[in-house]
């Protein structure tokens, strides 16, 4: 048997003064997302957009309704004005929009469609820098705008009196003829309802006349009508459009783009409230809800906003996603107030948005999980409600795994992690009630016992409680612990009751960052080992026994040194004992918004427990140190004396101070030039 296997440097409490990182998995310091709730972001649409999604539906109406609206829109949107030719010259298409051209002798709408291609390439055409007019000399107005316009007031019917109308008035705007465009449009368009989408349409077209013309006056008006709220010269383009149409749903699209600008929300209190005052207001709902989001995202009322959320939903929306973003909201709201009596089918709701097929499902799941992470967790947890966080938070962790598929990196266990084991045990117990919430979330949320058993041994033991630590580790099978990567990995292979001091090497110590430590990566390698937790309850047990009911001091005190020793190594060498991350994730161990607030962590995640930035470390080393000097000096004779001398690897100290025991002479007689060592 060597001797070189047992040697170690010499005996110093103050080595056992600094603490070993050991690098394993996690913890992940979770993103929180951070999805609109009301404003938009990216560019609004353009007001042709709105115009466009109209259109199509009359055009559907005017000619067959049983013609796809996509298809009418890659007909007279998408296709170009030869491709627009082909497909009628081949009498073939699987555009059912082209078949009705083909098939239904439809001529008239086939004439106009043609005219109005034709406007646009040349239009586009005239756009490009190698473009030359047809005759020699330069006219103020190109010959191929004239034979169009000429072509489009020729028409004489009525079916699309309006569509050919527009078309003259594109043709004139295309040619600078702004004050013939003007006259016309006045007139054409003189009997024909102000509803009337073509006559909007040409009225936007009207209002650019008279802005080329200088009269930002008219134009504004004109824009205004049509609903074209960008288009607006005046500098408060809201309060413009809400004296006078308040209805336009381009005016809530507009505030919408601009709802994460400060300074132009606060600006919308009083005109939202002087909207709410008016008795036509057509869709109270988008108001009232736009109200509840600058109270409480601007002005920090809550109650308020609260108020105001539910009063929308009482009211008329303008588009379907608004009503839902306001229920979304008013879940917000609800989880800031403490009010889960709805959140049961608010939860279900959601979840009929965030099915596989779900267009939007992905930012369904960011929403549910911003209500869950930066509200409700925080709120529960303050009103000590455990049981209710951890199973919502797990149900959220199951919607959106922003850690990877290990549970023991998701936020929920991090939860349990900050919470005493007395306290997980009685939320655990709480968690086996059956109440409409929680049978909803367990089928999500991870509720086995073997899971929570784990858990609360290991609290147990970082506790200190060995005795609850005993209790709940007996109960958690083998077969379970063959699942944790402690185990497999080999993270509970080494023996907690032995110092490791030969394997510190310290790279650095920086004041805020404490000491930091090179990796090991053969630190942890060995079999894996069943029940090592359960072993090392009952080994302090012993020793704790011991050092209480043990008759002669030496056997005191090498319990009181053992039972220290493995306290200190169960928070660092051993650390899997009572941790599951001293890993790789550098930095303060906090939750984090995916946008701004940079302080959210610590007003509303600062009870999570982190070992490595706690002041908890310092502790474990005071007392190691203490008791390590109070163990020793307990110890009587020699023999119990150069037990612990050999323990730390001071060979030389026992074989020249205690030359005649039995741990002297082992040191002797196993290894023949054991004296090069003295």
């Amino acid at each position: 048997m060597k001797l070189t296997a047992y040697l170690r440097p010499g005996f110093s409490i103050a080595l056992f003064g600094v603490w070993a990182v050991t690098y394993a998995c996690g913890p992940y310091s979770p993103i929180i997302p951070t999805p609109e709730f009301f404003a938009l972001s990216g560019d609004h649409k353009p007001m042709s957009y709105y115009e466009q999604e109209e259109n199509v539906r009359l055009w559907q109406a005017l000619t067959n309704e049983k013609i796809p609206l996509k298809d009418i829109e890659d007909a007279v949107y998408r296709s170009s004005c030869d491709e627009f030719l082909d497909n009628l010259m081949l009498k073939k298409s699987p555009n059912k929009f082209y078949a009705y051209l083909n098939n239904s002798g439809d001529t008239e709408v086939e004439d106009l469609l043609r005219s109005a291609k034709q406007l646009e390439k040349t239009r586009s055409d005239m756009q490009s820098p190698w473009y030359y007019p047809q005759t020699r000399f330069s006219e103020a107005v190109p010959v191929e705008f004239k034979d169009i316009i000429q072509e489009c007031k020729s028409y004489q019917g009525t079916r699309l009196r309006d569509r050919y109308g527009l078309q003259v008035v594109r043709g004139l705007f295309a040619s600078r003829q702004y004050d013939e465009c003007i006259e016309y449009a006045g007139s054409a368009f003189s009997d024909i309802s102000d509803n009337n989408l073509m006559k909007r349409m040409a009225g936007r077209y009207v209002a650019g006349c008279w802005r080329r013309l200088g009269d930002d006056v008219r134009a504004d008006s004109l824009f205004a009508l049509a609903g074209d709220v960008w288009s607006l010269s005046s500098d408060s383009a809201v309060f413009y459009m809400a004296e006078r149409f308040p209805n336009t749903p381009q005016l809530i699209e507009y505030i919408r783009h601009r709802g994460n600008d400060t300074v132009f929300m606060r600006k919308m209190e009083p005109i939202v409230k002087r909207v709410l005052k008016r008795s036509n207001i057509a869709n109270k709902g988008d108001w009232y809800y736009l109200l509840a989001y600058i109270d409480n995202e601007y002005r920090v009322n809550p109650s308020a906003a609260r108020a105001c959320v539910y009063s929308s939903l009482q009211q008329k929306f303008s588009l379907d996603e608004l009503r839902d973003l306001a229920r979304a909201y008013k879940m917000k709201l609800d989880a800031r107030a403490g009010n889960s009596r709805s959140l049961v089918d608010d939860l279900k709701w959601i979840e009929g948005k965030i099915g596989v097929l779900d267009e939007n499902a992905y930012e369904w799941k960011r929403r549910i999980c911003n209500i869950i992470y930066a509200d409700w967790v925080p709120r529960l947890w303050k009103n000590r409600d455990y049981s209710t966080a951890i199973l919502l938070c797990a149900y959220a962790d199951d919607i959106y795994p922003y850690s990877g598929p290990s549970v023991y990196g998701s936020l929920s266990f991090q939860l349990m992690g900050s919470m005493s084991s007395a306290q997980l045990a009685a939320a655990y117990g709480n968690m086996q009630a059956s109440t409409p919430l929680y049978d909803f979330l367990k089928r999500k949320a991870r509720t086995d016992s073997d899971y929570y058993n784990e858990v609360i041994g290991t609290l147990a033991l970082r506790e200190g409680d060995y005795v609850r630590a005993e209790r709940y580790l007996s109960l958690v099978s083998e077969d379970y612990q063959k699942t944790m990567n402690i185990y497999k990995d080999g993270y509970l292979s080494r023996d907690p009751f032995t110092p490791y001091t030969s394997r510190w090497s310290v790279v650095y110590y920086d004041e805020n960052q404490h000491w930091e430590y090179d990796m090991q990566a053969a630190r942890h390698i060995g079999r894996p080992k069943l029940n090592a937790k359960l072993e090392f309850a009952r080994r302090m047990l012993f020793y704790k026994d011991t050092m209480l009911q043990s008759v002669t001091a030496d056997e005191r005190g090498q319990a009181r040194l053992m039972y220290a020793i493995g306290r200190r190594n169960s928070f660092e060498e051993c650390w899997a004992l009572t941790q599951y991350w001293r890993g790789d994730y550098i930095g303060i161990f906090y939750p984090a918004l995916q946008y701004w607030d940079d302080d959210f962590a610590e007003r509303k995640y600062a009870f999570l427990y982190d070992y490595s930035h706690s002041d908890e470390y310092k502790k474990i080393e005071s007392e190691y140190d203490s008791e390590l000097t109070a163990a020793l000096a307990m110890l009587t004779s020699d023999e119990a004396r150069a037990k612990a001398e050999y323990l730390f690897g001071n060979v030389k100290t026992v074989v020249k101070y205690y030359g005649n025991t039995s741990t002297a002479k082992y040191i002797k007689t196993s290894c023949d030039n054991w004296e090069s060592w003295l």
